[in-house]
């Protein structure tokens, strides 16, 4: 009886071919993907600067800014989350307690956070929820 053959690809057999085919085609999207996020990143850093040469003139210079931001974070997958000011349910994975104890149930946020898809790229800092003093009937 013959030794069974083995399945193992040889060196530099199809799969490893295959492979090579792609990884130009990876790093060239790759590439423009990134080209275009400096792009946007560039637009901003311009406007940026013209806002602060124009701020005690005029607001449209910051308007501009915002919108070189927006399309930035938008190339890039980015999105703000938690509206400063709102009180929440604290979840750890999302928000980052600056407190010396442990972190309350509901928080007020502080500072949003950015996330890219479900990935937290930065977590929204909170602080204790103040409770809303009951008022004694008149």
């Amino acid at each position: 009886m013959a030794a069974a053959k083995k399945n193992t690809p040889a060196p530099g057999g199809a799969k490893r071919v295959a492979v090579a085919r792609d990884a130009p085609l990876a790093n060239a999207l790759a590439d423009a993907s990134w080209a275009e996020a400096d792009e946007a990143l560039a637009e901003a850093l311009i406007e940026f600067a013209e806002l602060k040469r124009a701020l005690t003139e005029e607001y449209d210079a910051l308007d501009m800014a915002s919108q070189a931001l927006a399309r930035a974070a938008r190339r890039r997958g980015l999105v703000l989350f938690g509206d400063v000011g709102a009180a929440v349910a604290f979840d750890a994975t999302i928000h980052e307690f600056n407190g010396s104890s442990d972190a309350p149930a509901h928080v007020r946020v502080v500072r949003e956070g950015v996330m890219r898809g479900r990935d937290v790229l930065t977590r929204a800092i909170v602080t204790p929820a103040r409770k809303v003093a009951k008022r004694a009937p008149r």
